[in-house]
């Protein structure tokens, strides 16, 4: 496949999902990696139903083994899979029929919590990773989460992490939807027995094209922390209970085809609030807004940009919502509606939906 950016050649070695039916591509403006797996099922860069997200997380969850030591923490990646990983933490608490599968998810804001581990994701547009230290019993087993895995740098930083704070981790599973690491040794360099459970086991050689110039604003991005002055726990502190708290206020009437989008890390009550409009018989679809640059093309048919919502100055991204697609918009967030750009809301029409003031 090429791409503007380079070339990149894929290899389906094993699929429970077929490739069409779980992503795209499309390439990135990032000097240090040009291209970007596009999932069709994590309601992130394109629109998903609702279903389809649950019942993807529900043939993944499958694949994770059942015999894990407890207690498990289940820990999602920001921004991309925090719904992603909440979502596996419900099902597999539901599949295991246990209480001791806990959630946590990394983070690139500050809030007034004691730190438990930091770690880096070289190739990405935000590369700094906080955990915070969650109140919950010390986990024998890791089942950490992400959207896919191609080098295994990002999981082998983190779990090294997690690690040195909790030694007596004793497994670690990796859960993911994509995984293109096969005939890669990054599993041996896990700091404990690892096993890895995904809906795609493929093959993904990158070629790059002609190499983008040093960018100052990507570097900002990569070193960027956003800081939350309240802050409600959402899996950030780690939680138990798979539920999600509904929006502070009441919800408008759904009177068609409805969007709603979540901010950033904010994903999964917006997801859960589209699957119960869902359930009721609504037309609904889920999709996230970004930090991840992209450039229009294959995957990625438009694209708005507008100013972050955290705070850090970064652009972000909300890409395949056409304003003409008949579609009500709603923008889910957790940081007050003053914080989103109005010109964001302008463009969709969108009214604004509230964990917070």
């Amino acid at each position: 496949m090429a791409l503007p950016t380079g070339r990149l050649d894929i290899a389906v070695e094993e699929a429970v999902w077929p490739l069409d039916d779980l992503c795209a591509f499309a390439a990135r403006e990032n000097p240090k990696r040009g291209f970007l797996i596009v999932s069709r099922v994590l309601g992130r860069h394109l629109p998903a139903s609702p279903q389809v997200m649950r019942a993807s997380v529900r043939d993944l969850v499958a694949r994770i083994p059942a015999d894990l030591p407890g207690p498990v923490m289940v820990v999602g990646l920001a921004e991309t899979a925090v719904c992603l990983g909440q979502t596996v933490h419900g099902e597999l608490r539901a599949a295991l029929g246990r209480e001791d599968v806990h959630f946590l998810h990394s983070t690139r804001q500050r809030i007034d919590h004691p730190l438990l581990c930091r770690f880096e994701e070289p190739h990405s547009h935000a590369s700094a990773h906080l955990i915070y230290r969650p109140d919950l019993p010390t986990p024998r087993t890791l089942v950490i989460v992400d959207d896919e895995v191609s080098t295994g740098t990002t999981l082998t930083n983190l779990a090294q992490a997690l690690v040195a704070a909790w030694p007596g981790v004793e497994r670690i599973v990796v859960a993911t939807l994509t995984d293109w690491s096969v005939g890669r040794d990054w599993q041996a360099r896990m700091p404990r027995p690892t096993a890895i459970a995904a809906l795609l086991h493929g093959r993904l050689e990158w070629t790059q094209g002609d190499i983008a110039p040093a960018d100052a604003a990507f570097d900002m991005a990569a070193a960027s922390l956003g800081t939350l002055a309240t802050h409600r726990n959402m899996g950030r502190t780690g939680i138990t209970s798979a539920a999600a708290p509904p929006p502070i206020g009441p919800l408008p009437p759904v009177t068609g085809p409805l969007r709603i989008i979540g901010t950033g890390e904010f994903t999964y009550p917006p997801f859960r609030l589209a699957e119960t409009l869902a359930d009721a018989g609504h037309d609904v679809v889920v999709q996230a807004t970004s930090r991840s640059p992209a450039r229009i093309g294959w995957a990625m048919a438009s694209k708005l940009c507008f100013t972050d919502n955290y705070g850090t100055g970064v652009p972000n991204y909300l890409y395949n919502a056409d304003p003409a697609d008949g579609r009500t918009n709603w923008i889910a967030h957790e940081t007050g509606a003053a914080t989103i750009d109005p010109a964001l809301v302008a463009a969709l029409n969108a009214t604004l939906i509230g964990w917070a003031a």
